[in-house]
Order: C-alpha cells, then structure tokens, then sequence
C-alpha cells in the first residue's frame, strides 16, 4: 500500500511540477506571466530540467512496482525528494521570512499577480500562493513515504 500511494503522489508531483507553469487557471495559476517574466527560452529550459529528476523518480517507481527495489531507487527517491522540499524552502519560505533582492520581489510580483494568497503579506516579501502551498504539502508527503520505503528496504 505505501508503494501504491507513493507512487501515485510522486506521478501527481511530476505532473505539477512539470505542468503547472504551461497552464492559465485563472487565480491559481498563470503561466503566461511566468513566461512572460522570465522569457520563453529561459521557461522552456527549465521546464526541461525540471522534468528530468521527477521524471526518473516516477520512471522508477513505474519499472520496480510491486518488485524488489535496489538501494539506489529507495536511495534516489529519498535525495530526490529532500531536494524537492529544500528548493521549495528556498525558492518560497526564505523569501517569504528573510526578504529576497528588489528583482526577486518584482519577478515573483509579475509572475503570481492574480493568484490567489492565504498567508499574510510580510512587508513587500513574495509569498507563496495557494497553490504553491498545495505542491509544498505534496512534497512534504512524498518526502515522508520516500524515507518510509528507504527505511523499508534497509532493514
């Protein structure tokens, strides 16, 4: 079972990740201001990147469901997911306690203009939107069942 639900969450992760920025769903998420912020080739290069690692976690899960999963996997989906977390961090929660340069603030101004925010402002910081704290649960808890299966397959 944590294997099935794992491996639903972490597709659902590559989906959002990858996706989220190439759609207008108006209030929650507009990809054509992130497109247009940060400029089409900028956009499509990290759309690419960020599709590689999801992708091979999700690939993984695909190829050893319901089968032994070598240390690597458990190991890669544990990294891969910690990393996930710590960009989140990063990119949103710093910002939003600590403060970030002028640019970052009018970057992520343009880019989530219109979205709809839940957390209190703090000065002029960022702040992420609703649907960024969605993902950002996702990836907590893709991070909690990808150490359950690592703790798994080390015993």
């Amino acid at each position: 079972m944590l294997q099935l639900v794992f491996s639903l969450l972490i597709g659902l992760q590559f989906l959002v990740v990858v996706g989220h920025d190439m759609v207008d769903i108006r209030g929650w998420t507009h990809g054509s201001q992130v497109k247009t912020t940060v400029g089409p080739t900028k956009f499509w290069i990290g759309t690419f990147i960020n599709a590689i690692f999801p992708g091979l976690a999700v690939g993984f899960a695909v190829w050893f469901f319901n089968r032994p999963k070598p240390g690597y996997v458990t190991a890669y989906w544990l990294i891969y997911c910690a990393v996930t977390v710590g960009s989140a961090i990063a990119m949103w929660w710093v910002p939003y306690f600590v403060g970030c340069s002028e640019k970052t603030k009018r970057d992520y101004a343009q880019m989530y203009a219109g979205t709809r925010h839940v957390l209190p402002p703090r000065g002029k910081n960022p702040r992420p939107n609703l649907l960024h704290l969605y993902f950002h649960a996702l990836f907590v808890v893709t991070l909690v069942l990808a150490a359950a299966l690592w703790l798994q397959g080390t015993k």
